[in-house]
């Protein structure tokens, strides 16, 4: 099982991420370690919420998420506020 987070803006193609539970689970426990809470319930996140999320994390992760995933989540971040936020299914 796992979720998926599209871009807003997206054209089918490109914009969507795939994350399994234990690496959503790594994503979450390094957003709150570095000072930014997630809620797995959204469905929905606004640009401007992923722009502030930005602004506070930083790329070197704190926790035991493998640096990778996190350069990669960072990035699909950076891309979701640039394209109107995020989708969560």
């Amino acid at each position: 099982m796992g979720i998926n987070f599209w871009w807003a803006r997206n054209d089918g193609m490109s914009g969507h991420a795939w994350l399994s539970v234990d690496d959503l689970r790594a994503i979450v426990d390094e957003m709150r370690a570095q000072g930014v809470e997630w809620d797995p319930e959204r469905k929905e996140v606004s640009a401007f919420a992923i722009d502030d999320a930005l602004r506070a994390l930083a790329s070197e992760p704190r926790t035991y998420v493998d640096p990778k995933l996190w350069a990669d989540w960072l990035g699909f971040l950076g891309g979701a506020a640039e394209n109107g936020g995020l989708v969560i299914r």
